[in-house]
């Protein structure tokens, strides 16, 4: 089978696009740089297409990391089980690593993606409240204009009787009990009988991650006090309700540590004395440390300990997933005691969040 591929940079490629796409599903690739919206070939019939952001950026304290976001990717519905759903995946993180790309994300159904290496790295965080709930703790009635104080989403089959709020737009606490009341009222003027904050904020669909310290805010404690339902939970899809995720995968181990740490906050008291190096997926990363710093290279040093470990369990840790205890165990990756507490100090744990796409849509 001859295999080719074509880009919407041309008027044969934009039009093989448009084939699959007849044949499978419609995507916008709008704002997708035309070399990265991709159709694979085969013996000249267009059988796949990809779409790929490759300049989304992901939040740490001293700057943002770069990732690139697989936005949609199918095959033409005549032409499954044939491979062009592998081969088209395995040439896109072959180009993002030519090109420089470290860590590549996406969103979709865990057998799809957990085959390719891919893991889950964020959280679900949900505040669930009536209006009456907020009417009874806090009264009613704001003014127009405090409705300014919510970000609310209005398209998508979203779940019967539900106000989705995605975002809160309060400058200080002081402004919660006005959010609040806000939403009550908006709730019972669209005649919906129960609010969703998304809370702290969760991007939809790659959109950049923030990082936080806690989802504990005060925010949701005065919720709760509402009365409020304050919901909480990983975001893997085999222990949850949906079979949907956002998913990450590291292409380069070495780079990808390498541009971490230097987004990452300043470590105030002396590292630990370790020499060990994780051999992953995605390449070979040495660490070396004393107490004045540390190094990161691709080459393993004379009598430097060798751990083999899954590119997925470093994903997971330099997103903040889960301590690097949980890791270990997870993934049943063990380390030594000085580079578990080394990479703990280094990447130390934090909250990222995703939509619970159960919690929104009607199915």
């Amino acid at each position: 089978m001859g295999i080719e591929y074509l880009t919407a940079e041309t008027e044969p490629g934009r039009a093989a696009l448009a084939e699959v796409m007849e044949h499978s599903y419609t995507a916008s690739w709008e704002g997708i740089p035309p070399e990265w919206a991709r159709v694979r070939l085969a013996d000249g019939v267009p059988v796949a297409f990809i779409l790929v952001d490759p300049d989304r950026q992901m939040e740490f304290p001293q700057g943002d990391l770069r990732y690139a976001f697989i936005c949609d990717v199918a095959t033409r519905e005549d032409r499954r089980h044939e491979g062009h759903f592998r081969g088209l995946m395995e040439d896109t993180f072959e180009r993002l690593y030519t090109a420089g790309h470290c860590l590549v994300i996406t969103h979709g159904r865990y057998p799809l993606y957990r085959r390719f290496g891919f893991d889950v790295f964020t959280h679900h965080s949900g505040i669930f409240v009536t209006p009456e709930q907020v009417e009874r703790a806090l009264g009613a009635g704001p003014s127009p204009a405090d409705k300014d104080l919510l970000v609310v989403e209005e398209r998508g089959r979203f779940q019967e009787g539900l106000l989705l709020v995605s975002d809160i737009k309060a400058k200080s606490p002081e402004q919660y009990p006005e959010v609040l009341r806000a939403a009550a009222a908006l709730a019972r003027e669209r005649a919906r009988t129960r609010i969703l904050f998304e809370h702290p904020a969760a991007p939809s669909y790659g959109s950049r991650y923030p990082m936080y310290h806690s989802p504990d805010t005060p925010f949701a404690a005065l919720a709760r006090a509402c009365g409020a339902q304050f919901v909480l939970q990983g975001a893997d899809p085999e222990g949850g309700t949906i079979p949907d995720a956002d998913w990450i995968k590291v292409l380069d181990a070495t780079t990808l540590i390498r541009e971490v740490l230097l987004c990452r906050q300043p470590v105030l008291r002396p590292l630990p004395a370790a020499a060990v190096s994780l051999d992953t997926d995605a390449g070979l990363v040495a660490f070396y440390s004393t107490a004045g710093g540390v190094s990161v290279s691709a080459q393993l040093q004379l009598g430097m300990q060798r751990v083999p470990w899954p590119s997925a369990a470093l994903a997971q840790l330099v997103t903040g997933y889960q301590p690097i205890d949980a890791i270990c165990a997870t993934h049943d990756a063990p380390l030594p005691a000085n580079a578990r507490e080394l990479l703990g100090t280094l990447l130390p744990p934090c909250w990222r969040f995703s939509r619970n796409e159960s919690w929104v849509y009607s199915s």
